[in-house]
């Protein structure tokens, strides 16, 4: 069974992906992880694959198990889920209701101490019955105490005014029911606990650039950033000058990036930086030799750069290994990394292996070409060419004075090359490996079969397609790197 699926409504109705009563009435007051947990699993509903699990969409946000039946859960309260099974979870994806009058309605008598509280609290205006049975709904599904959130709810009109949405309330209060506390006590000490830190935001603000009233995530965020993540008051401001046109979404992701990548304090952040942006130049320097654009690159630091300089490569090396990439016809990043892999395989690493490398290829290459201009051929040479003298030489044995012995009886056969393969292959299986034993061997073949010595012709299929480079050395760069890995 697929982790998330949909009602049949949502197939049948032909609506969008993401209804627009979700966007404008749920999406602004829901907590980020439950946005992020409905909409990819709003995604992986449209799928029956393997992918379509609780723990792809867990590793896929970086959440635990747990955390995302928590945001299912949160959801499910307001009637756009429905979690039909916990083993293993099997979640719904529901119409997108107008109003809550779906939801289970709860007599206000039940709370009616509760009732009056909120009203006392929310004075600048009147409560709806529809708004009170949201927190009715929410008070019934959880074990959040109505004490609770009557203080929940006074913490949020201190922030926002009497003119506070429910929605944003109940976000306050679900979050705080994700960390466990639901008691009166409990609630009380974490709202007070995240005030203590308005001074410091008083900072971080000035230092952003940014004026008004604090919100409840500004204070859930610095939390996060002190306790969570480790960071001390120093460095959070020193980071949030750097980002003075992003605000507090912008300085929240460049501190998740520096805790990512274990970088804590101001020195830490400056090394990491400017290692970054070494990265970055690098990486548009590569890209634009291959001939490749990325509007942004970080994908490509990631995926390609970060592991190429872990393996030694250097900048010089990288760019020059590219540079015969785009001359050779390989022009995308993945032809690149192919290329990369080979070398290392091979154990070149720098420029100076790089081009003994080469030197070495076109020396043998020379070798080979002697061969085919004792043949009579009269070309350059082809990773087909290598592949053979390679077995001759390195498989069978054969010494180059063998390998010329063969070359020039194959003068006038349709395809020379393939006649000293079979040649040097009988050669093999007879146990002939100097120029005197096989000429011994062909006089007493000959004599045996009273044939003439005349070479037989031997045709062995159509003509091999090939690649044609301008650079001869190039080709065998990058030919003949997988014939060393054999």
């Amino acid at each position: 069974m697929a982790f998330c699926d949909k009602e049949k409504q949502l197939i049948d109705g032909g609506i969008t992906p993401v209804d627009n009563k979700f966007i404008l009435n749920y999406l602004p007051d829901a907590p980020d992880k439950c946005v992020a947990v409905y909409l990819l699993g709003l995604t992986l509903s449209q799928s029956n694959g393997t992918d379509n699990s609780c723990e792809t969409l867990a590793d896929k946000l970086e959440l635990s198990t747990q955390e995302v039946m928590a945001a299912y859960l949160y959801w499910e309260e307001l009637g756009l889920v429905h979690i039909t099974s916990d083993n293993p979870p099997h979640v719904v994806y529901l119409s997108v209701r107008d109003s809550v009058s779906s939801l289970k309605k709860v007599k206000p008598s039940k709370y009616a101490k509760f009732t009056r509280e909120m009203q006392n609290v929310i004075q600048g205006r009147m409560i709806t019955a529809n708004e009170f049975n949201e927190y009715y709904t929410f008070l019934e599904n959880t074990t959040f105490q109505p004490e609770a959130l009557i203080a929940v709810a006074k913490y949020c009109v201190a922030l926002k005014g009497t003119e506070i949405n429910y929605r944003y309330i109940l976000t306050v209060a679900r979050n705080l029911l994700q960390r466990g506390a639901t008691t009166l006590a409990v609630v009380q000490d974490s709202l007070d606990s995240r005030q203590k830190y308005d001074e410091d935001l008083k900072v971080v603000f000035k230092a952003l650039g940014k004026t008004g009233k604090f919100e409840h995530s500004d204070r859930e965020m610095y939390e996060k950033w002190t306790k969570d993540y480790g960071f001390t008051g120093e460095v959070i401001v020193a980071v949030a000058k750097t980002c003075k046109s992003g605000g507090m979404g912008k300085l929240d992701a460049m501190l998740t990036e520096y805790y990512k990548k274990g970088a804590l304090s101001v020195q830490e952040i400056e090394t990491y930086q400017k290692e970054k942006e070494h990265l970055v130049a690098l990486a548009r320097e590569i890209n634009r030799t291959v001939g490749v654009y990325y509007q942004s690159v970080d994908s490509v630091v990631d995926e390609y750069i970060v592991g190429w300089i872990h393996k030694g490569y250097d900048d010089e090396t990288l760019l020059a290994v590219a540079k015969y990439c785009f001359r050779s016809g390989i022009r995308t990043l993945q032809g690149l990394a192919s290329i990369v892999e080979k070398l290392y395989k091979n154990g070149i690493t720098t420029v100076a292996a790089l081009d003994n490398y080469l030197a070495e290829t076109a020396k043998k290459d020379q070798k080979i070409k002697y061969v085919l201009e004792k043949c009579g051929i009269e070309r350059n040479v082809t990773n087909n060419d290598r592949t053979l003298y390679r077995t001759w030489t390195d498989r069978w044995n054969m010494s180059e004075d063998m390998i010329k012995f063969v070359a020039e009886k194959a003068v006038g056969a349709n395809n020379p090359m393939a006649y000293v393969n079979r040649i040097l292959s009988t050669y093999k299986q007879a146990g002939v490996v100097t120029v005197g034993q096989a000429e011994a061997f062909d006089k007493a073949a000959a004599t045996a079969t009273a044939k003439s010595s005349e070479p037989k012709q031997v045709t062995v299929g159509g003509e091999i397609a090939r690649t044609q480079y301008t650079d001869e050395q190039l080709n065998a760069l990058f030919t003949a790197l997988d014939d060393r890995e054999e």
